[in-house]
């Protein structure tokens, strides 16, 4: 349904569900659907109305960023009470809810509030779903801040020095993006030296540059409420034939996987042809953590690039493909791009430069 509203889409998702009212609470999808940036909010979808409910804090705000949604500012022990009386004067009998979003704590205050009114149901993830597609302007959102991410990328790396730590290589990233006027982050930034970079996530401390080890760089940057994500591995000094290796089996797993990226194509068998160069290498077993996700208002969203996944990608899509080999005691490799779906193939939106001597140190 292209060009109606996001509000519009989920109201005719609803009606595929038998769902009249839905109350939403993930922040991502509130701020998707209203507009609204704050840290406290809910939506309730009712028909023919649609209401975002906050607290006292940010009135100013939710009447400056909202549009098309009725403001009721009501915080702490006046929400329960207020969604009742608004699901009550709607003839609501079911109240969808989104179930891996609502604590236990609000469930139950909820469902006293609705006791005689209505019933709570867990919906699925209508929101998620509407948001796996990127609209044109999201599209361009993203792929601006994906440019600025290489900017600081390749500015970062005029500063890594011979004796520098994992600690201070992140505060001058962070000072970097600060620069380039991003002062949150997408995520922690993961700064891996050597040996510390077989794992995924490590957080950087007074790991070392050392020849011919990898350093492993894994960073977002966010802006306007949208996510980027990018890693690049780099060798300091002279290339050891191990590192070649590795690196070369990590290449050529992301070229596999992009590909064959079109919109059809199930997630799953991304995965498996990435799986498939690195097993080609003698390297599958190493590589421990799915292959990408989707990317947006927040960093880790549907799609899944998994084995498990039962997505199938859809012109719109934009993800991460991000294969890894990690050896215990030796260190990691990890090649990490955001990418566009599109009918025919894919558009890779980061341009850092990945080849081997590219990211030599």
């Amino acid at each position: 349904m292209p060009g109606t509203s996001p509000v519009a889409r989920l109201r005719a998702r609803m009606e595929g569900h038998t769902l009249r009212g839905l109350l939403v609470t993930r922040l991502a999808d509130v701020r998707y659907l209203s507009g609204f940036s704050g840290s406290s909010a809910a939506c309730l979808i009712l028909p023919g109305r649609s209401l975002i409910f906050t607290d006292a804090r940010y009135r100013l705000q939710s009447n400056a960023e909202v549009k098309g949604f009725g403001v009721r500012v009501a915080g702490g022990r006046e929400f329960f009470p207020r969604i009742a009386d608004e699901c009550r004067r709607a003839g609501i009998h079911k109240l969808g809810f989104e179930p891996d979003v609502l604590t236990w704590a609000m469930h139950r205050g909820l469902g006293n509030a609705l006791r005689g009114i209505a019933s709570l149901i867990p919906a699925p993830p209508l929101v998620e779903k509407l948001r796996v597609v990127k609209r044109p302007e999201e599209i361009i959102v993203l792929s601006r801040l994906a440019r600025v991410t290489d900017t600081v990328l390749w500015r970062w790396r005029g500063g890594v020095k011979e004796g520098v730590s994992e600690a201070e290589l992140e505060g001058r990233l962070l000072a970097v993006a600060r620069e380039e006027g991003f002062s949150e982050p997408a995520f922690r930034p993961i700064v891996a030296a050597g040996r510390h970079s077989a794992m995924p996530h490590h957080h950087a401390g007074r790991g070392k540059l050392a020849e011919g080890a990898p350093l492993l760089l894994d960073f977002g940057l966010c802006g306007g409420g949208y996510n980027s994500d990018l890693t690049r591995t780099f060798c300091w000094g002279k290339v050891t034939k191990r590192y070649r290796d590795l690196y070369t089996s990590v290449f050529e797993a992301q070229q596999a996987a992009l590909d064959i990226i079109r919109a059809g194509i199930p997630a799953s068998a991304v995965d498996a042809a990435a799986r498939d160069a690195l097993r080609a290498h003698g390297f599958e077993r190493y590589f421990s953590h799915s292959l990408g996700h989707g990317i947006g208002l927040e960093v880790h969203e549907a799609p899944r690039l998994n084995r498990e996944s039962g997505d199938i990608l859809e012109a719109g899509m934009i993800i991460t493909v991000e294969p890894g080999v990690y050896l215990e005691g030796w260190g990691g490799v990890r090649i990490e791009d955001m990418v566009l779906v599109e009918e025919r193939g894919c558009r890779v939106l980061t341009a850092s430069p990945k080849g081997l001597e590219d990211n030599r140190l």
